[in-house]
């Protein structure tokens, strides 16, 4: 079934609040700035809305969509594996307009942190007549179809408070789960989240009752013990510690295991693509399904710390 782009488009701003939304927080500074450091002219691919608001519809393909797809991130990776199945028309939903790579605990890793679409696939996306839709800050507070509210109905909790300003609402919320031990909490994570490799650290406890979430990068220490003294138990994230090269980095990554060291909490990391691809096959699948009758065909990182 074909779906009329401008009206998909619509209905997702009108879902993400997007034309009272004010310009996205991080994608108005990141975006432009490795664009030009790569000498790619990204305002001549997307949209002129997008260029103000950094959230949306960011590359018009096509006038209907036949196909969509959703993903976290626009990785190489994922890209490709778009464009081997995409034809004329195909809508790829993502929560950030580009890339982020942030490091692995598995070997060690650290990166680059965000990473532009490369030139050759902007081409091939515009040759093609395929759009691009992304909604970051909007989507990471959203309690409808959110980040964040996607890792609470996974854990079957019931949101008790906010906290992590952004954008205009919050990152972080806090709620309430039916009780499972610190081991167990962990098991669930891997299997919600499909991932093998978890980050823990802190306190360990037979019965967590509340947790603290926030998708993405979690590492700030002052909104960790903000969720502590809200009564967090566990505090699951897709960061714990992100190994981005550089000063500010490794200063951030020092600062977590201090916090540690010394907090009551258990703290658990799933990846950043991971815990923000939940929404995706979640939350954000079922509103399309509900809307427009139409089935979003996720893609997976094949890696989710990279």
């Amino acid at each position: 079934m074909l779906v009329d782009l401008d009206r998909l488009v619509s209905a997702l701003d009108e879902l993400f609040a997007l034309d009272t939304a004010a310009p996205d927080i991080a994608m108005s500074r990141h975006l432009p700035r490795v664009y030009d450091e790569v000498g790619t002219d990204w305002r001549a691919f997307v949209e002129p809305q997008f260029a103000q608001r950094f959230n949306g519809l960011m590359r018009r393909g096509h006038s209907t969509v036949g196909t969509v797809y959703g993903a976290c991130l626009p990785s190489a990776e994922v890209l490709d594996a778009w464009l081997a199945v995409a034809e004329r028309g195909d809508l790829l939903v993502t929560h950030h307009p580009i890339d982020v790579r942030n490091g692995s605990p598995e070997d060690d890793t650290w990166a680059a942190g965000f990473v532009p679409i490369d030139a050759a696939q902007l081409k091939t996306i515009a040759e093609r007549e395929l759009s691009m839709y992304a909604c970051h800050a909007p989507m990471d507070t959203s309690l409808r179809v959110g980040t964040a509210s996607a890792i609470i109905e996974a854990l079957g909790g019931t949101i008790v408070g906010q906290f992590w300003p952004y954008g205009d609402g919050h990152a972080g919320l806090v709620a309430d789960i039916p009780p499972l031990s610190t081991a167990a909490l962990v098991r669930h994570a891997r299997e919600i989240f499909a991932v093998d490799t978890v980050e823990v650290e802190g306190a360990m406890h037979t019965a967590v009752a509340r947790v603290a979430v926030v998708g993405g990068i979690g590492d700030h220490v002052e909104q960790m013990a903000l969720a502590e003294r809200m009564g967090a138990q566990a505090y699951l994230t897709g960061e714990l510690h992100v190994r981005i090269e550089g000063e500010y980095g490794r200063r951030k990554f020092e600062a977590v295991r201090a916090f540690a060291a010394t907090t009551g909490m258990t703290l658990i990391g799933v990846s950043h693509a991971a815990s923000e691809h939940l929404v995706i096959e979640t939350q954000l699948s079922r509103w399309f399904a509900e809307n427009f009758r139409v089935a979003v065909r996720p893609i997976r990182e094949p890696r989710w710390w990279r």
